[in-house]
């Protein structure tokens, strides 16, 4: 193991121009948790070339480590209880709109075990622990998507305008412009939710289109 980290930290400072040592361990694992982390937008901060797209990682990283940049997380290892917590926990740091939402591509199938922790560290069992960590299914989030447009619609009606972008402008008083942003906040909020489902089929796409156009959005 010990050849194998020199050479593995030869190819490193080789890639960014470094000089770290098993001796100045602690250092590089710092390096590498720096380029991680500093996945930031534009790259002013450090070029891109200089940063870290995908880490491979056996125990370290694995648990204790947040980085709001860290989406997707890919599992090809069995996990259980606070480990399989800790690890897919690495992906639930939000960033405004680039990040919604943390993606964990699971290539165990361990929804069983998933289970098992959450019931574990929730105190909750069967259904309502599923409650909690899974989300619910994108035709329902489609209905809501729904109910929070006809509520944007109605509300714009009782206004006397219709519900299109230019009529957002006509709004008259501090009060109808709030209520405007609280019902469009809505909407969005729930669309944003709907990006996470990456497996939506066509018919369902269309109905989201149809209900709020792209542009009109």
């Amino acid at each position: 193991k010990k050849e194998a980290l020199k050479a593995i930290m030869a190819d490193y400072n080789r890639q960014y121009g470094v000089n770290f040592d098993i001796g100045t361990f602690d250092l590089y694992y710092q390096d590498v948790q720096k380029r991680i982390k500093d996945q930031k937008y534009p790259n002013s901060d450090l070029p891109h070339d200089k940063k870290i797209d995908l880490t491979i990682v056996v125990d370290m990283l694995l648990t204790g480590f947040d980085s709001q940049y860290i989406n997707p997380l890919y599992v090809d290892r069995h996990l259980k209880y606070h480990g399989l917590i800790q690890a897919f926990s690495r992906t639930n740091r939000v960033l405004h709109g680039a990040k919604p939402c943390g993606n964990i591509l699971d290539f165990r199938a361990q929804g069983e075990a998933v289970d098992d922790a959450i019931a574990l560290f929730s105190g909750e069992a069967g259904e309502r622990a599923r409650e909690i960590w899974l989300v619910d299914p994108a035709p329902v989030v489609v209905e809501k998507l729904s109910e929070a447009v006809q509520q944007l619609e109605d509300f714009m009606q009782s206004q006397g305008v219709d519900c299109r972008p230019g009529e957002v402008a006509s709004l008259k008083g501090d009060e109808a412009r709030a209520t405007f942003i609280n019902c469009f906040r809505e909407v969005q909020r729930i669309r944003t939710q709907l990006d996470q489902y990456t497996d939506l089929d066509p018919e369902l796409r269309e109905t989201i289109d149809k209900l709020l156009p792209e542009d009109d959005l």
